[in-house]
């Protein structure tokens, strides 16, 4: 990991990153406050792209979906453009097992040279390495999910797996949290590069 930055001693915002096509691309923003946990894409802040989707899991064990515009002004919180789902679960400290966290799909509509390039947005960088991994130029699947410490082996595998990338992120205070970053198969499954810090 490079470039580490930290707003507070209890925030911490990962940027996950591939470098695929020998080029490095933002696919994921992860941040902890404490037992609350947010995850978006890269382009989910003004001014970048004007649209905010996120999905965070609070303390409290509610779980957020939430989609809104900015514009251009502010973020509009009209009924007509702001979508929001609420869950409630259990806390993210008491979870056992492994809870989803957000699912997001790359490279459909969207090459990934037109993903946002590294740097884009602020925090840890956590630089994924597709090339190594064996994935194609092809559309690909981004998942992050909370563990609870030592679950890490149950986190789900969706049929047809192909290449796989799964990175770790163990917390002193738990849960853990874990990113995959995944193809469809082709042929056959392939190896799963496994990064702990």
């Amino acid at each position: 990991m490079t470039g580490a930055r930290k707003s507070s001693t209890d925030t911490r915002t990962l940027i996950f990153a591939l470098r695929h096509l020998r080029m490095e691309r933002e696919i994921l923003i992860l941040k902890m406050a404490g037992q609350n946990f947010y995850a978006f894409p890269p382009y989910a802040k003004a001014p970048l792209g004007g649209l905010d989707n996120h999905v965070s899991w609070h303390r409290s064990g509610e779980r957020h979906a939430v989609s809104r515009f900015h514009d251009g002004k502010r973020w509009n919180e009209l009924r007509s453009t702001r979508r929001e789902s609420i869950v409630n679960l259990q806390p993210p400290s008491s979870l056992k097992g492994v809870g989803f966290l957000c699912h997001i799909v790359c490279g459909v509509g969207v090459p990934f040279v037109e993903l946002y390039p590294l740097h884009t947005n602020t925090g840890e960088i956590c630089l994924l390495d597709a090339e190594s991994a064996g994935f194609r130029d092809d559309a690909f699947f981004v998942r992050a999910y909370l563990v609870e410490p030592g679950a890490q082996d149950h986190i789900p595998i969706s049929a047809n797996t192909g290449p796989r990338i799964l990175y770790l992120v163990k917390r002193a205070c738990p849960p853990w949290l874990a990113v995959e970053v995944f193809q469809q198969a082709s042929v056959g499954l392939t190896r799963v590069p496994y990064f702990s810090e």
